[in-house]
């Protein structure tokens, strides 16, 4: 599929996405989404980098070495169905716990802004050319309790856009 929008637009739109909630469902802790773009190609070397980067600077460990990891490409709409899925899931339950008069009504908005987050995400992301999910793992004896994380697609200018974080999972 040809890319729908420009690097420039997509970047903006998806700043705006995760400017009110910006919260990655597969994460133990905090772990928002950094939006970027970039004129290079996201090949393994250059997300091995990318993630090794971010490792040490979440470490703080002068002289941190991360340990050895894989690249994991999983595609769009298997990466996001199970965490909108999820997201469904969370709204209707608090709907149901509202209609029963057990929980009040406000508690609808972190699971509908969970819902929303994921959904703007994905359509934004399934507008890029060959959007794609990176996760980097550790593989070693010596794991550190981080995962990286790539959304990523070319836009129709032939830039790179992307969003990366680092996952916390024990």
């Amino acid at each position: 599929m040809v890319s729908q929008i420009t690097a420039k637009l997509a970047v903006s739109t998806l700043k705006n996405t995760v400017k009110d909630f910006n919260y990655w469902g597969e994460s133990e802790s905090d772990s928002p989404l950094a939006i970027k773009r970039t004129k290079s190609v996201l090949d393994d070397k250059k997300v091995l980098s990318l993630d090794a980067t971010a490792r040490k600077k979440a470490v703080g460990v002068t002289g941190y070495k991360p340990p050895e990891r894989t690249v994991r490409v999983m595609d769009l709409t298997e990466t996001f169905s199970p965490l909108i899925v999820e997201s469904l899931t969370g709204v209707q339950g608090v709907a149901e716990a509202i209609a029963a008069g057990s929980i009040p009504l406000e508690n609808l908005e972190g699971v509908t802004e969970m819902l929303e987050y994921n959904v703007q995400l994905y359509s934004l992301f399934k507008l890029l050319e060959n959007p794609r999910v990176i996760y980097v793992e550790d593989e070693g004896t010596d794991p550190d309790p981080y995962t990286g994380l790539f959304i990523t697609g070319l836009s129709s200018d032939g830039e790179t856009v992307y969003a990366q974080a680092l996952l916390t999972q024990t």
